[in-house]
């Protein structure tokens, strides 16, 4: 893997990184975390053209092309039984699932193998560089502003039986963000919601056409994937304003929630 690098080869200061902070709702936390807020994702053809705008002899296609290669063989080397090394990190497998005994056999229905990517160390160590700023009271006064997720289809009420922001882990057929100036609205790609497990990363995009309800209380969707247990992020962006007249760029909220 990549080692670190001397300071004098780190080039400039890396662009500052927002993070947000809030109470933790896993049980019987009384401690407050902190999470990074939107950061845009941009696939490898994007990357290509970042090479080519350096003035690079080969054309975007040439990068993207020889990457599908390297990254389809990298693929079946993992199915040949080989950890790969690729630079900045390290891929590894893991087993999931718990076993009775030590000569339990695996069973799919029980068992999985995960992938993991170890990191290198100067991609911590790049990433270690990057600066933060603490926004959690710096946001827009008109951004969105969602208070909690819930699987019911009207906001809750005093008599409201349900656990205040949180969702059990599984499938669920919808879910609901309820809160304020949440409707979608405008066509940057970073208007929707993006659901993120803290623990994992994992991450999952909602447009506003996927959305089944639309509303400035309340946005409503299908999640389409099993929710792990753990700490979830919900950021909501939208160029919404209450004259329609849209902002010109996405105003993000943020919202923490458990799966239990």
């Amino acid at each position: 893997m990549d080692k670190e690098l001397p300071e004098s080869e780190l080039g400039l200061t890396p662009r500052k990184t927002e993070i947000r902070v809030s109470k933790s709702y896993l049980p019987g936390s009384k401690s407050y975390k902190a999470n990074v807020t939107f950061r845009r994702t941009i696939d490898i053809e994007a990357i290509a053209e970042r090479i080519v705008e350096k003035r690079s002899e080969f054309r975007k296609e040439t990068f993207v092309t020889t990457f599908n290669i390297i990254k389809k063989e990298i693929y079946e080397a993992i199915e040949d039984g080989f950890n790969v090394d690729f630079g900045f990190g390290r891929t590894e497998i893991t087993v999931n699932g718990s076993f009775e005994s030590v000569g339990e056999k695996f069973n799919r229905k029980k068992h999985t193998l995960t992938p993991c990517l170890r990191p290198s160390p100067q991609l911590k160590q790049r990433t270690a560089r990057i600066p933060a700023e603490n926004i959690s009271y710096g946001v827009f006064a008109n951004a969105p502003r969602p208070a909690y997720v819930s699987l019911r289809i009207e906001p809750r009420t005093s008599e409201s039986t349900e656990p205040y922001n949180q969702l059990p882990a599984g499938p669920h057929h919808f879910i609901s963000i309820y809160g304020d100036r949440l409707r979608l609205m405008g066509d940057l790609p970073g208007v929707g919601v993006l659901l993120r497990c803290v623990e994992t990363d994992e991450e999952h995009f909602y447009t506003a056409d996927e959305m089944l309800v639309n509303t400035t209380g309340r946005l409503c969707f299908v999640p389409g994937f099993d929710f792990t247990p753990g700490e979830w992020e919900a950021t909501v962006g939208s160029q919404y304003t209450p004259t329609y007249h849209l902002y010109k760029q996405e105003r993000y909220g943020y919202l923490t929630f458990t799966v239990v």
